[in-house]
């Protein structure tokens, strides 16, 4: 059973929005609970972004992929999964960054793509009227495929270290990409080293509705769990399917379940710490599901008390193995690692 864990903010209930943590943005706290979760045996923590106004005021939202890196020197064998913006981003420094944050946490990255559909995120960058959003998927599409271009634009023996010879790189081996798209022109090639994972873990968000490039090269698809056979079909076995789960455990804020517009259909569990681990264990005997990314209604509290008592009770059901230092999240998750260079460009480098 994978878990995966989103952090960052206060959580998601209401209630416990109302009290700031010590350091709901800075990090210190994410440092904290990353930790947390590392400690507990946890496979992977998710930040999210968005490019939306703050709410409420002055809490702010740091840059996902940065804040991540700054949690990689400190975690050993976590999975790290920014949410990335595509929308009004650049591919060429999305690549880069990606790629640093792999390197950095030694094979540990993943990213999640995101448009930016809302006026109030268009506004941050001037009076252009907002896209379509059929136009902002077809751009996003091909942002994720120069992304991949660019990581593939050195192969892995590319760097060669010859501190004799004083020669770092085979100039051979890193080739420009020259795409040439409907929404971008990159010559490439990338300036930093192919990702220790080939391509760090791509995850999507699917629904019975989404469109259906959705999810076709991804590594790790989030669904809600009603939906996860549907989805499951639709990807296939060879990727990691993830349902969702908002969770508050008693105790943590305001009692009763509480109201989310637009979240009616999703898995929010409210009970004690045994009864959380049963319905884990009950949704992923019947359901087509690799594991659960958790959502903690309170932050850091909820983090604290699914390490110390739901992860030792969902370890009687079936293991919650821990990561290996050194281990790629790839190789956590069961995929292929690293993944295989077979752009255009290495094939064209291999036939010389």
């Amino acid at each position: 059973m994978l878990l995966g864990l989103a952090i960052g903010g206060t959580g998601w209930h209401p209630d416990t929005r109302q009290a700031s943590p010590p350091d709901p943005m800075g990090a210190g706290q994410l440092r904290r609970l990353a930790s947390e979760a590392e400690r507990g045996g946890l496979d992977l923590v998710t930040l999210d972004d968005s490019m939306a106004p703050v709410t409420p005021p002055g809490r702010g939202r740091p840059d996902a992929v940065t804040a991540l890196a700054a949690l990689a020197p400190v975690t050993r064998t976590i999975g790290l999964v920014a949410t990335v913006t595509t929308t009004y981003a650049e591919p060429f420094r999305v690549a880069r960054a990606l790629a640093t944050l792999d390197h950095i946490s030694r094979g540990r990255a993943g990213w999640r793509p995101r448009v930016a559909a809302s006026a109030a995120e268009a506004a941050h960058f001037g009076p252009e009227p907002l896209a379509g959003i059929g136009r902002l998927r077809a751009e996003a599409a091909e942002f994720t495929e120069v992304v991949t271009a660019l990581w593939d634009s050195w192969q892995d023996d590319a760097v060669i270290r010859d501190t004799e010879g004083g020669r770092f790189l085979d100039r051979t081996k890193v080739r420009p990409i020259d795409h040439v798209g409907a929404h971008f022109r990159i010559k490439g090639p990338a300036v930093v080293p192919r990702p220790p994972q080939g391509h760090p873990v791509l995850a999507t968000r699917l629904g019975p509705h989404s469109p259906l490039a959705d999810g076709q090269d991804a590594d790790l698809v989030f669904t809600e769990v009603q939906d996860a056979r549907r989805v499951r079909a639709r990807v296939g076995a060879g990727v990691r399917v993830i349902a969702e789960v908002e969770v508050r455990l008693d105790g943590d804020g305001a009692d009763g379940r509480p109201e989310r517009p637009g979240a009616a259909d999703r898995l929010r569990f409210t009970g004690s710490a045994a009864e959380l681990a049963a319905t884990l264990e009950a949704v992923s005997a019947r359901e087509p599901v690799d594991g659960f990314h958790l959502r903690p209604a309170a932050l850091p509290g909820t983090v604290e008390r699914l390490v110390q008592e739901v992860v030792p009770l969902l370890r009687r059901y079936r293991p919650v193995r821990p990561g290996t230092v050194g281990g790629s999240l790839r190789e956590r998750l069961g995929l292929t690692a690293p993944r295989p260079n077979t752009s255009p460009v290495r094939k064209a480098a291999l036939a010389r």
